[in-house]
């Protein structure tokens, strides 16, 4: 027999074509826990003394709950590439790839025109003001346009008896948004470079867990009420963030 008492153990069941790996730990709990965390890993807490076959089992049976789980997780994880801020960089705005051009002006600042976000620099050679301005510039279209988006469905999540305060920008590195246990939502101001309908996703999503906490069934149906093409919306928010 194995040690149930030792350090926490990485064991596997498999589900279809699918391993799922676990860490198993103990503790002295009365009851056993599963954990889905956003960085994919799955932590079971068993209470001291658990039989390994018990735990498995159990493991077993919410296989599929687990690789749900996993599946949303996974559309959450921004995979942007690191920027140089460089003239003829791609950057995404609102769905759409847009090319950075660096050029000698009277003053600091940021344009967008003819699909091209234009930086006039009164001296060229300070790479890093480039970096400072951009940045700005795009969390500033983040607080504009999520402000709109925002407004409009919280609006919408009224007639489900959601009533929300507002949110805040919070940069953050495996979410597009999140609500916390106090009831706040927060956006990822990274989130701008996804098309509007998947930033409404993201707002409404948030928006259902005022009311749901979790994602067990009652969530699903209320997002679903909300925003029936949801998992288009996801799908679509997945492949932006993969491309």
């Amino acid at each position: 027999m194995s040690e149930r008492n030792g350090t926490p153990r990485t064991l596997a069941v498999q589900f279809g074509k699918t391993r799922v790996e676990y860490l198993l730990r103990y503790s002295t709990r009365k009851t056993l826990a599963i954990d889905v965390h956003p960085d994919l890993s799955v932590v079971v807490t068993a209470p001291t003394g658990s039989a390994d076959g018990a735990v498995e089992e159990r493991v077993q049976k919410r296989a599929a709950w687990i690789v749900q789980q996993q599946r949303f997780f996974s559309t959450y994880l921004p995979k942007l590439p690191p920027r140089r801020y460089v003239s003829g960089e791609s950057h995404r705005y609102l769905g759409k790839q847009y090319r950075l051009r660096i050029h000698e002006a009277d003053a600091d600042g940021v344009k967008m025109a003819r699909g091209q976000i234009n930086v006039g620099l009164v001296d060229t050679s300070k790479k890093e003001r480039v970096r400072s301005l951009v940045t700005a510039w795009f969390r500033r279209r983040a607080e504009s346009i999520f402000g709109e988006v925002f407004a409009k469905c919280a609006a919408g999540a009224e007639r489900h008896d959601i009533e929300a305060g507002g949110f805040e920008l919070r940069k953050m590195t495996n979410r597009w948004g999140s609500c916390t246990a106090e009831g706040r939502i927060l956006l990822n101001p990274e989130l701008i470079v996804a098309p509007l309908p998947c930033i409404e996703y993201v707002v409404v999503h948030e928006l259902c867990h005022l009311k749901h906490h979790n994602h067990g069934p009652d969530f699903y149906r209320l997002l679903a009420a909300m925003m029936p093409d949801w998992e288009a919306r996801r799908e679509r928010l997945n492949q932006c963030a993969a491309a």
